[in-house]
């Protein structure tokens, strides 16, 4: 596990066979997680939301979202959230609204 503390966010992430990691910026949650080609760094906008309970951007709330290829190296993934975060902070990031679906009675 890498502690992650600085004056803009906070968080920790673990490198295994998969990338996940979790935090804080500006009060608001953000989560890590990969795939098998990517990065994804959320951002959730529900400020009540524990960033344990993402990812659920785009489908539970609205938030941020952030990808990058996937890479294994713990000092690009560090760069990766740096950057996530900068681009957070100065509202460049891309968002996500909530997607909601109605169905109507036949």
């Amino acid at each position: 596990m890498i502690k992650i503390n600085n004056e803009n966010y906070c968080g920790e992430i673990n490198i295994d066979s998969k990338i996940t990691g979790y935090g804080e910026v500006q009060g608001y949650s953000w989560c890590l997680s990969s795939t098998s080609t990517t990065i994804v760094i959320e951002i959730a906008e529900d400020q009540s939301i524990d960033s344990k309970s993402l990812p659920l951007v785009g489908y539970g709330c609205g938030g941020w979202v952030y990808e990058q290829p996937l890479t294994k190296n713990e000092n690009d993934i560090l760069a990766i959230i740096n950057t996530a975060m900068m681009l957070f902070r100065d509202n460049k990031m891309t968002y996500l609204p909530t997607v909601t679906c109605s169905c109507s009675d036949l």
